[in-house]
């Protein structure tokens, strides 16, 4: 008598489990709304040369949820997928370089590329990535 009662009860509970889990929505299992996960990178820059010849001013629009920004670059003599870590955790909008460095003040360089990237405040969220090159002419 005892086995068939343990027996209906562990039926019992492997019905309801079963239950529970074909009652469970699975459509949307894996789907992630980007907008919600991801801290795209900053729009609206603006890479100006400035009277000094020397420095350039970057501006940029704030980000949703990003806590910081950071800066690399390029120039015109370098391919597209190369780049130097300019700044990084930078947490205003405004960033001013100067480019006088020994390596980038040759007669060659007209041209130096901005990117920047968004780094997420909160735990959970990832950047999408680098914004697409900011161009300015430097001679």
């Amino acid at each position: 008598m005892k086995s068939k009662i343990k027996a209906l009860r562990i039926i019992a509970f492997t019905a309801v489990i079963m239950f529970l889990m074909i009652s469970c929505d699975d459509q949307n299992a894996g789907a992630v709304a980007p907008s919600r996960f991801y801290v795209d990178p900053p729009t609206g820059i603006v890479a100006t040369l400035l009277s000094d010849e020397r420095t350039v001013h970057l501006t940029w629009n704030a980000v949703p949820n990003a806590g910081s920004y950071e800066i690399s670059f390029r120039t015109n003599l370098d391919s597209s997928d190369t780049r130097r870590n300019l700044s990084s955790w930078i947490t205003v909008t405004r960033f001013e370089h100067n480019y006088s460095w020994w390596w980038i003040n040759m007669t060659d360089v007209t041209t130096i590329f901005y990117y920047i990237r968004s780094h997420p405040r909160q735990a959970g969220y990832i950047s999408r990535g680098w914004s697409a090159p900011v161009p300015v002419s430097i001679r």
